[in-house]
Order: C-alpha cells, then structure tokens, then sequence
C-alpha cells in the first residue's frame, strides 16, 4: 500500500544508504536483521546494545528487515539499507542527553535519514533535542523522520517533540485501509500555525521483528515477530522511503527528499490537513517525482487582514510542464470553507525545465469565523505530475505575557527550578512551559487554568511553591505576574503525637464537565507523595471559580520496626478543602472531635492471607484523584479477622470511599460515605453472605446496562459482601462461566465478570446467567450461580438503560469468623436490592431454600416478606457444617432471578 515493492522493482532498495536507528537498539541475531547494522552505540545507563524493550529491532525491521523469518512475507520498506544503531532509550525512559548524543554519533557515521521513534510533550521554546535536530540536519545533511506522537485523543496541539521541528518529517499514523489511528497527534505546531504531521504512513497492528531479549508478546502465527501500533510504527515507513530516494538521488539535500516525499503523497478527503499534512506515503510516486512544492505546507495565523503566501515549484524533469492550480479547503468537520476564503493567483503556471514557477496563496481576515481552523490543499497537475501542497488558517490564537517573580522579588535564577503548565479547560489539553526566560507565549482562545511550579533548596528533595490562577480568560490578549512572595506554607497536625505520616499530597481539582466514565475526569493538579511541610501555595489573582476545589490529604499511622504499616492500631485519614479557589496556604491543628472513629470489623475470605486497607475523599461535584502506578499510597494491611480502627475526618461536604482487599484473591469497596465527627461507627467487611449485589455505581455504564444502542454489559458484582460492599474475586484456580440468552438462543458468552455483548436493536427476552466457582483457597460461597430474565431493547444514542435486575442479598448476624450458632432457629434477613437506576419494580414472590450437604438436597425455609425486605428461619443442624442457600424471585414487572450460594455461612 505504500508503493514499495513497485520502487524494489526498479531497482531502489535503499542499498548503499546510510540509516541511523536511534531508539532501544536492535537484535542483531534477529533473521531479517542479520548483518544489516554496521554499527551500533550504546548512550544509556545499560551495559550493552541489547535492545531489551523490542521497540528499537521492530522500527529497524520495518526500515529495512530482509524478512528471512518470515519467507518474504515482512520485508522492510528499504531492505538494501544499512543501519546504525543508537541506543537512547531502556525500559525506563529516554534521557534528553542520551537522545542528543546519539542524534550527533549517527551524523557522525555519514547517515542520510535517521528513525527517531520517539518524543516527548512539545512546548513554545526550543529544547535541546529541537536544537540538536536544526543543527544537525544543515550541518551533517541529515534528514530527521520523527514520529508525531501518541497524544491524538488530546485533539489539536498534540504534536510531541521534537517533531514541531520545521527541518523534521513528521510522520502521523493511518490504519491499513487509510482511516487515521485515533491516537495519531494532531498539529498545529504550539509556536505558530505550523502544519505538523508532514505526511502519514500505516501504524496500526504494524508485525515487524521482535528481540529476543524483550517481553514483547510474540505475533500469533510467527513468535519471531511482534504486532506493536503507534506513530513509532509509522515513521520506519517514511525512514525506508526517503532511503530509497537517497539511493535514487545520492546529491540531494534533506529538504529535497522531504519535499519530494509530501509533493508525492496522497491526501484522504475525509482527514483534516492538521492530521495527515499533505497525506499517506506513495513511495511509487516519489521515484517518478519531478515536481516539488516550496514551501512543503503554507499556514496563516488568523488575523483581521488579509495575507499571502508564495509556493513556487521546481522542476527537475527535461521538459517544461504546465499546471493546472486548484484549491480545494474545508473546515475541522469537513464542511466546504466560505467561498473566497482562500484564493490563488493564477489557475496555471508553466514550470520550466531545470527552473521554477510561482503561485500566490490570498486568505481573507479571519474575523468573524467560526472558532474552528480551515485547511486543504493546493493541487497542480499537469503532464504526469501532481503536487499536492497542504494549505490551513490557524484559530484565533491570543498572546499571554507571562511574568514569573521569584521569592526575592527578582526574576528567575538559575538556581530554581520554573515550570509552568497551562491547562485548556475547554478542549482538557495541557501545554508545558518550561523556560522561564520565555516571557510570551501564542495561545488558542478560550479559558485556561495557570499553574506555576517553583523548586527551590536540594534538588533530590526541593521544597515546593505552587501558584494557581483558576481560570484565566484568554478571549484578547492576557498578562499575568505569578508571584511566589504570595505563596503560604501548609501545616496539618492530628492529635495523636505518636502517629507518623505515611502519606501526603496537595492539589486541585476542576469540574469541566460530568464524568462519563469511573476515575478522574476532571482536570487535576497533584502534588503526590510531597510532604506538606516543603509545600507553599497561593492563589494568583481574586475571585472564585466555578468547579474548582483546592485540597490537602494525608494519611497518619504507626510504622512498624520493618518500615511497614501492618496491624497499624490507628489510621488517621485527612482530607481538607476550599471550594472555588486555591487554597493560600493551611494551618490545622486537628482535635479529637475533628474525626469520626470507624471501626472495622474484617473477617477473612482466605485464611492466612493479610487485608489491604485505603482510603480516597473527593469535594461534592468533583471527581476523585485517582493514582497511576508512579504514585500509589501505601496501603495499611493487617491480619484478619480483625477489628481496626480508623479516624476520618468530614470537611464541609467531603466524602469518603474506602476499600478492603486479599491481594490476589478478593477487593470489597464501600459506597461514598461521609462520618460525622464525634461519632463512632461500626462496619462489617467480608462478612458472609458473599454473592450477588447492586450497590451505588461509579459511572453510567457500570454493572448491568444497556448503552451506545446496542451494546449489553453484565451482570452485577457476584462477591459483594452481606453489608452490601461491591465486590469481587480473582478466579485463580476456579472458574467463571457467563452466558447470554435471547429469545431462548444463546447470543454471546464469556469466562469472566462482568463482560459486554453486542445485541440486535429489536426487543426481546433475555437471560443473563453466570457461574464462579471460585478458587479451592475460599471457604465460603464457593460457588455462586445467578441467573435473571429481564426484556431489552434498543436504546437511543447517547442513552444508556439499567437493565431491571435484583440481587437478593443474604445479611445474616455472624461472628466474625462468619458462624451461626449451630443446633437452634436462625433468623437470616434478606434484601431484595434492585439495580440502582432501574425502572422500579416490586417483588411479587420470593422463594428461599436451604441445604446442608452442599446442595445435594434442599430444605424450602419459612419466609416473612414485607416489600423488599424478608426475614428466613432456618434451624442450623447440631455440630458444625455449612449452609448452602437458594432463592428465586419474581417482580411486578415479570423479571425473575435465581441464586445459588453452595456454603453460603458456617455454623
């Protein structure tokens, strides 16, 4: 699809060309690479070249693998090429100094193209890897390709470094049939209105060779190979091309191969110019290319007059070629652009041989459009030739003048460390400034929240002064003084001088929007893990903002002599916050009175094993900050069964989520939950019966809905505990069967809980049914059987509907070893729990059952029954045992469920 295999047929294979690898590394025992790498160069902290992530031998595969393993079937884009491999990057990153010095080594060596698979988050400034790549390319004649990022769900802007370079190929990713790869970055450039991609290649389930010495999954029908997806994979693609144009054409410059590779792609109608630059890779075209465009893209910035640019081309064919000129342009959504926006000034030129022609490109004032960018492309043909030049009208864009004040009053120093990060709260995109020298900064329209990281004292555990403006109104040009002498410290003590802090951390939230799925949705700033005593803070500018809450959190307990938090006699859990503005500076001196006391009563699924405790708060109307696994809070553990205590504060209106877990075995997470001071609660975790629940969701789609129209997910948690805690468990060495019925046939299937089908839109019959047999560890509720008919159809889109289920929930009162007295009557109250957002139903008739010989044989029990609440009696044999437990239900509505639980308590 790239036009290669045409190109190998005429002979060009890259052979002779020079190309430099600067990634992971290679395997250079790999088939297809065997003797391709001339040299190799190791820039990191590892040992040796052994490319030990695989990212690094698959782009090198891609670029010229003679697919040995694989009998012709993945042969790289230039297979005659030789490669030079720079080894810049491990499993843990990519140092800026590893990647520049592996940028100049490969200049070094004589390359004409270099792979950089590889980048980071770009901002207004020029960075050391910008600045390298400029000058290497003019200095050494190299030509750059760079992958555009991964960054394309964040929208536009999301070009990663040091692809905004102007010299770079800037390679984004299409899929194999020409769609563009959701993930693809999209331009315009964050200094002007550059369009960035230059051109698009396939990056999406790209199979090239995989290294031995890394955990890449192996393809499925070759292990030599991996599958991998990403604008890293794009980029080889072009690498390879612009080899086979330097064998084709030894005496051209970088700009010329790059010119003639976009001159020679193909635009797709149905992607914006600030995706795909002038368009998918045609390397079949490139050989046969003797027209080119200068310059290879023309962008404006929008302003209240008109401007104008000139694209000349060149012609390097033996005989003069006339054009035909046209300008086709479109708005972001793919609607025609305002008639007369963009102009030229002629309908043709003559280009002649060995010389040039002009054209001039007219955009009227952008005043008064719609805040969307305008784009297409000048097309010239002609005598064989087509030229397609990339053409765009930025959005209105407004300067900021940033000014940053340092402690002294003076400017920065060099000393500190200055890092500013301005947050689009409109698009929910971030731009990082991170030279404080840089005083002005061109940014789109709109409203943003501005935040000033100030380092100060020793660099491995500096001190912190955070500045936050809220929300800054970027519809004119802004000036803005951050002001670190503003700043106030934060102190907060409990009462408890024993208790040591474990964890603590200071931030924001800001609510731009309602969630629509679990986690973070709303844009965040978090100090993690930054004791509060090297932290100051100060709010820049006055008034409240809507949606944004400021926040301190911390957790106090005793460390054991390990270092550890196990059986901890004491947790205290802090969460403090000020609505609608930053807070400047905190000082609390927590009392007793200032917690409620929650006592814990856990008892144990698994014996043996330690619970996991912690905690998470959040303001009302704002979502909670959820950890990534660069920053976890340690977890207080204890043996079970157990009664812990812990102490939780209730600011304002804050609530509290908490969670209790057998790592490997089970997790049980409570509803948002606020405890009032001065008061002491008591609650049951793990305790029996374990099965089938329906507590308060996270999010719209959570548990048993129908939603996107058709698409059917289900059933509920099938492990929640008896106080009704959602939860679940790890199959391990058991089992998990669900199956989807419809209309009496079986439509979809899983072996594992919960799980999504797609369904016909027509109404119908449904039975949803699943069966965990859990792993030989558990004791209790070792196996849970459900079943529920329910009728569904299709939904309208964007709609979502809770699918009308009930969980019959089993709450007997247990020790805490979950026994019932043995030899007497036992009352065991039920909860007909319906699925929180379901349309109502009332229960008609209920039916329970009761075994003691693991369900061999069943007991119908006495059953009192008022609305959704019963009571059944059931007399506990003498001795000890286990009572397995069985019910069925029936609502208004017609839907029915059915549970067995096979040793659902002991006695």
């Amino acid at each position: 699809m790239t036009g290669a295999p045409q190109a190998w047929q005429a002979g060009w294979t890259g052979a002779g060309v020079k190309v430099g690898v600067i990634d992971t590394g290679i395997d250079q025992t790999h088939p297809d690479l065997a003797g391709r790498v001339a040299a190799a160069e190791n820039f990191t902290t590892d040992p040796d070249t052994l490319d030990r992530v695989g990212h690094g031998t698959h782009v090198a595969s891609t670029i010229a693998g003679s697919a040995a393993a694989s009998q012709g079937r993945y042969k790289g884009m230039a297979p005659g090429a030789t490669l030079y491999s720079a080894k810049v990057c491990t499993e843990i990153g990519c140092p800026e100094s590893a990647i520049v010095a592996g940028m100049t080594w490969a200049a070094q060596q004589g390359v004409k193209v270099a792979n950089m698979s590889l980048g980071g988050p770009d901002s207004p400034e020029t960075d050391p890897i910008e600045a390298a790549l400029q000058d290497l390319t003019h200095r050494y004649g190299v030509l750059f390709v760079v992958a555009a990022g991964n960054d394309g769900l964040g929208g536009e802007s999301t070009i990663n470094s040091p692809g905004d370079v102007a010299e770079a190929l800037t390679v984004g990713a299409v899929t194999k049939t020409g769609e563009l790869a959701e993930f693809s970055s999209r331009g315009p450039r964050t200094s002007d209105a550059g369009i960035k991609p230059d051109i698009t290649a396939p990056g999406v389930g790209i199979v090239a060779a995989r290294s031995s010495t890394s955990d890449l999954w192996p393809d499925s029908e070759n292990p030599q190979y991996a599958s991998l997806s990403g604008t890293s994979m794009a980029t080889p693609h072009v690498a390879g091309a612009a080899a086979i144009l330097a064998q084709q054409h030894p005496d051209w410059a970088p700009e010329r191969i790059k010119s003639t590779l976009m001159a020679a792609a193909q635009p797709n109608a149905a992607i914006g110019v600030y995706e795909q630059g002038a368009g998918f890779l045609n390397v079949a075209r490139a050989i046969q290319q003797t027209v080119t465009a200068s310059p290879v893209s023309v962008a404006f910035d929008r302003t209240t007059t008109a401007q104008k640019s000139t694209v000349t081309y060149s012609n390097s064919g033996s005989s003069a070629l006339t054009l035909a000129l046209s300008l086709d342009a479109k708005d972001a959504d793919g609607a025609p652009a305002p008639s007369g926006l963009f102009s030229l000034s002629a309908s043709s030129v003559t280009v002649p041989a060995g010389g040039t022609a002009s054209v001039t490109v007219t955009v009227q004032a952008g005043a008064g459009l719609p805040d969307r960018y305008f784009g297409g492309e000048v097309t010239a043909t002609g005598g064989g030739a087509q030229v397609q030049t990339p053409v765009a009208l930025d959005v209105a864009r407004h300067e900021l003048n940033l000014k940053l004040v340092g402690p002294d009053g003076g400017a920065p120093k060099a000393d500190q460390g200055w890092v500013t990060i301005l947050t689009d709260l409109d698009r929910q995109t971030q731009l990082v400034l991170g030279d404080p020298a840089t005083t002005e900064y061109r940014l789109r329209a709109g409203r943003y929240l501005v935040q000033t990281y100030l380092l100060t004292g020793d660099p491995f555990f500096p001190d912190i002064t955070s500045l936050v403006r809220p929300s800054l109104d970027l519809t004119r040009d802004q000036a803005l003084t951050m002001d670190a002498r503003l700043a106030k410290p934060i102190a907060v003590s409990v009462p408890n001088p024993k208790a040591t802090a474990v964890w603590q951390e200071s931030g924001w939230t800001i609510r731009t929007e309602q969630p629509q799925i679990w986690g973070s949705n709303d844009p965040y700033g978090v100090l993690m893990n930054v004791p509060l005593d090297h932290v100051r803070t100060a709010q820049i500018g006055n008034g409240k903002t809507p949606g944004f809450v400021s926040y301190v959190h911390g957790m106090w307990g005793q460390v054991d002599q390990d270092g550890g938090l196990h059986n901890s006699p004491y947790v205290y859990r802090v969460y403090l916050y000020e609505p609608e503005r930053m807070m400047t500076g905190l000082t609390r001196k927590l009392r007793p009175d200032d917690f409620a006391t929650v006592r814990s009563q856990i008892s144990a699924d698994v014996a043996g094993v330690p619970v996991s405790r912690s905690a998470v708060a959040h303001a009302p109307g704002n979502s909670p900050v959820y950890r990534d696994e660069r920053n976890v809070p340690p977890t207080f553990t204890y043996d079970v069964p157990s009664t812990v205590t812990e102490y939780y504060t209730k600011d304002k209106q804050a609530v509290w989520q908490s969670t209790s877990a057998q790592r490997g075995y089970t997790y049980y997470e409570s509803a948002w939950t606020s405890f009032e001071p001065g008061r002491t609660y008591t609650v049951k975790w793990a305790n029996a019966v374990a099965g089938p629940v329906f507590p308060e969701p996270n999010f719209g789609q959570q548990f048993a809905t129908r939603y996107f129209g058709d698409t059917m997910g289900g059933p509920g948690p099938l492990h929640g505990d008896g106080t009704g805690h959602m939860g679940f468990r790890f199959a391990r060495g058991g089992s998990v069967e669900v199956n989807l019925y419809r209309n009496g046939v079986k439509i979809g299937d899983a072996n594992q809980a919960p799980w999504s089908w797609d369904v016909p839109a027509q109404a119908g019959d449904y039975r949803l049914a699943a069966t965990f047999r859990s792993d030989p560890a558990f004791t209790l509720s070792t196996v849970v059987d459900a079943e529920w008919t329910f009728k569904s159809a299709h939904v309208s889109d964007g709609g979502l509907v809770k699918l009308p289920m009930t969980a019959i929930r089993f709450t007997p009162d247990l020790d805490i070893d979950n026994r019932a007295p043995a030899g007497r009557l036992f009352a065991i109250p039920v909860s007909l729990d319906r699925q929180v957002g379901a349309e109502r139903g009332r229960t008609t008739a209920l039916r329970i059952e009761a075994s003691f010989d693991d369900g061999k044989t069943w007991q119908q029990l006495t059953v009192q029954r008022s609305g959704e609440k019963a009571v059944a009696w059931v007399r506990n044999p003498a001795g000890t045992g286990f009572v397995s437990l069985r019910a069925a239900a029936t609502d208004s509505g017609g839907n029915t469920v059915k549970q067995t639980i096979i040793r659902a308590y002991r006695y």
